[in-house]
């Protein structure tokens, strides 16, 4: 595929796809070009921060919420559901399960078990579960 940049500063910038068909991926690309947001509002008691995605290590379900687990600031809680998540967020985000997202820029290792199952351990010593319908996926978009 050719990729053509052309820079000029009298026009506003916007982007055309010259394509046969549109995949899944092209999709995506669109979606991520669209996507202005780069944080996400996280609320801890009575109060509210802005959490940067590049900060987030995973988003996960506890007692009918939904939390975040950031690197320097511990867990808030998000007002959007896991799927919703899941449908928003940036590349690195990956859903392991139905309850939970991981951002694989944080992961340490995976843990392959005797009985197929892969534990996703991160480098804040926090552990996912991959559930057996995200294991496609999650093999795909790491090219395993």
């Amino acid at each position: 595929m050719r990729v053509n940049f052309y820079i000029d500063p009298e026009h506003k910038e916007h982007v055309d796809f010259f394509l046969k068909k549109i995949e899944p991926w092209h999709q995506k690309i669109a979606a991520n070009l669209q996507q202005d947001a780069t944080f996400i509002w996280g609320y801890r008691e009575e109060t509210a921060a802005p959490l940067e995605f590049k900060k987030i290590v995973r988003f996960f379900t506890e007692d009918k919420y939904v939390f975040c687990s950031a690197t320097d600031q511990g867990s808030f809680k998000v007002k959007k559901r896991i799927y919703q998540l899941a449908k928003e967020l940036p590349d690195q985000f990956i859903q392991v399960s139905s309850s939970e997202i991981v951002n694989f820029n944080f992961v340490d290792h995976l843990e392959m078990s005797s009985a197929g199952a892969i534990i996703i351990r991160l480098i804040n010593d926090e552990t996912a579960l991959v559930s057996r319908r995200f294991v496609k996926e999650l093999k795909r978009r790491l090219k395993l």
